[in-house]
């Protein structure tokens, strides 16, 4: 060999040795990590969603007759029994109505009565007839005609019976127009709203315009929390469901209350990117007395839609990802190249776990997902120590990688 080969053969030996070392320098290096200890826990999923309260039950009490509000006799946080009297409309026009119909009916039945009379004497008629035709003493003209005068006679009365229920339904009608001009509650509760007061004209409602709603009233002795809750999470929701319910009017204060209806239709809602969301409404009785409840409060639930006791637990910050390639033990089996890129490109959940003074990564299945844990389901068992912290830490590390235990910092 040459004097230039033995020179290019040391260059090469040279870089190998400094390659070595710096390998050997990496894979000596410490990660300072803090641990957490695998232990069992009681984990609950809660689903955080916003919304108002409203009562189970109220009515809008809407006029069913266009007419002037003569009198106002309740206010509004007023309590009132079912069938008392609240708001008279102006009856005078009405009870015209009735009164004339009245008369229309006993005039109907004065015409049905006189028809009547003359049926009977038709048909007497033509008895007498037939036996004078049997005697022969009248022609069949006669007889015809008399036959006639009884089948007329007959129609007459059919027809003057019709008027009578004609106006007799025309005056049911009236009559309860006029009852609907004197409007009572219908149900017992609180007066919550009161849009009118005496003098002012009350209008009727009709198929494409509401009418005036006078008041509103509620039975608060059932209060709901109307929420919406994300298309992410509502399917983890079911009837039955425990909740808490908080009041921004009683911030200190949480009521339990019990999921009773999940909305089907979707509430499609615009943001500010313009951005369609999608929510649905979720409905939760409240349990509790709410003392000086007022509908429409502001209102913030947590949904409990899952619950496990005694589960084997991690902290949320210890779940991470990596490539599947990245991971210690792993064989390329494909063959092709787009196959390779796609297994490649494969990402694994897991935790690291430190052995020996080492991370390393262990792929689990997950259950619940509390607050500040999650349920393990399998892939690890109580007493692993799993990498808690930091943040840093757990993104930066590496199958295999030496690691140092601190302690978690104190806050100050």
């Amino acid at each position: 060999m040459t004097r230039k080969h033995w020179i290019a053969i040391g260059i090469v030996v040279v870089v190998v040795v400094l390659v070595l070392i710096n390998l050997k320098a990496k894979g000596g290096k410490e990660l300072a990590v803090q641990v957490e200890e695998v232990g069992r826990k009681d984990l609950e999923m809660i689903i955080s969603a916003s919304g108002s309260i409203k009562p189970k039950r109220q009515i809008d009490i809407s006029a069913s007759n266009i007419g002037k509000v003569t009198r106002v006799a309740v206010k509004e946080g007023d309590y009132v029994e079912q069938g008392q009297f609240l708001i008279q409309i102006d009856p005078i026009q009405l009870e015209t109505i009735v009164n004339r119909l009245e008369a229309a009916v006993e005039s109907a039945k004065a015409g049905k009565r006189q028809a009547s009379y003359q049926l009977k004497q038709y048909e007497s008629d033509f008895d007498r007839a037939e036996r004078l035709f049997a005697d022969g003493y009248l022609t069949d003209k006669e007889v015809d005609d008399a036959r006639t005068a009884r089948d007329v006679g007959i129609s007459n009365l059919e027809s003057a019976r019709q008027l009578v229920r004609q106006q007799e339904a025309q005056l049911s009608s009236a009559r309860h127009n006029l009852k609907e001009v004197t409007i009572e509650a219908e149900m017992a509760g609180i007066v919550t709203r009161l849009n009118v007061e005496e003098g002012e004209i009350a209008i009727m409602g009709t198929l494409n315009n509401p009418g005036t709603v006078l008041m509103t009233i509620a039975d608060l002795s059932t209060i709901e929390a109307e929420v919406e809750v994300d298309e992410t999470e509502v399917v983890s929701i079911e009837m039955g469901q425990s909740a808490k319910v908080t009041l921004d009017a009683f911030p200190d204060t949480s009521y339990s209350g019990i999921v009773t209806e999940v909305g089907n239709s979707p509430i499609l809602s615009s943001s500010v990117s313009g951005q369609q969301g999608v929510d649905f409404k979720v409905v939760i009785t409240v349990l509790d007395t709410i003392p000086n409840v007022r509908p429409g409060l502001s209102a913030d639930s947590e949904i409990i839609a899952a619950r496990t006791e005694n589960a084997i637990a991690i902290p949320i910050q210890s779940l991470t990802v990596r490539q599947e390639k990245d991971l210690k033990g792993y064989a390329e089996k494909a063959d092709s190249t787009s196959a390779k890129k796609k297994k490649e490109s494969r990402e694994v959940e897991g935790v690291f776990v430190v052995v020996d003074g080492r991370a390393e990564f262990r792929r689990i299945k997950m259950g619940v997902s509390g607050q500040t844990h999650f349920e393990v389901i399998s892939g690890l068992e109580e007493g692993d120590k799993v990498v808690s912290g930091n943040y840093r830490a757990i993104r930066d590390l590496k199958d295999g990688q030496r690691v140092k235990i601190t302690k978690k910092a104190a806050k100050k």
